[in-house]
């Protein structure tokens, strides 16, 4: 698979995010107190990603360049790609593991990203319990 497929679909699966997670009414209950706006880089493809009170109301890629936002969460293509693997290899398992390794940046508000972190972490992490195909 070619670079630039593997980005494509990278962003793809990221794209289709909210019907998955909107459709977890216990994820959503976890996430009833999170309002916010993120932008999430997979790979080149930048996302604005909508929450309101623990819905995903909104991916898209239509937005301004200097869009506010209270997080910021960028990986490379080959973080998320191991990231969404069924079972991720040690050290590609994790948000902050990706950090670690240097292919996740992660800034903004701390106090909300600890606030919420099980459920920002469960929401990132969605594309893994959703076939590729899907």
């Amino acid at each position: 698979m070619s670079s630039h497929t593997t980005h494509t679909s990278l962003a793809e699966r990221f794209a289709s995010l909210a019907p998955h997670v909107n459709a977890n009414a216990c994820l959503v209950h976890r996430g009833r107190a999170l309002t916010a706006d993120l932008v999430i880089v997979v790979g080149t493809a930048r996302f604005l990603l909508r929450i309101h009170q623990g819905e995903v109301v909104e991916v898209t890629q239509r937005f301004a360049l200097f869009h506010p936002c209270a997080l910021f969460v960028q990986g490379t293509a080959k973080a998320w790609e191991r990231l969404w693997e069924k079972v991720p290899p040690p050290g590609w398992h994790d948000l902050f593991a990706l950090h670690k390794r240097g292919e996740m940046v992660i800034e903004g508000d701390t106090r909300l990203l600890f606030s919420h972190l099980q459920y920002l972490k469960d929401v990132l992490e969605m594309p893994r319990h959703v076939p590729a195909d899907a």
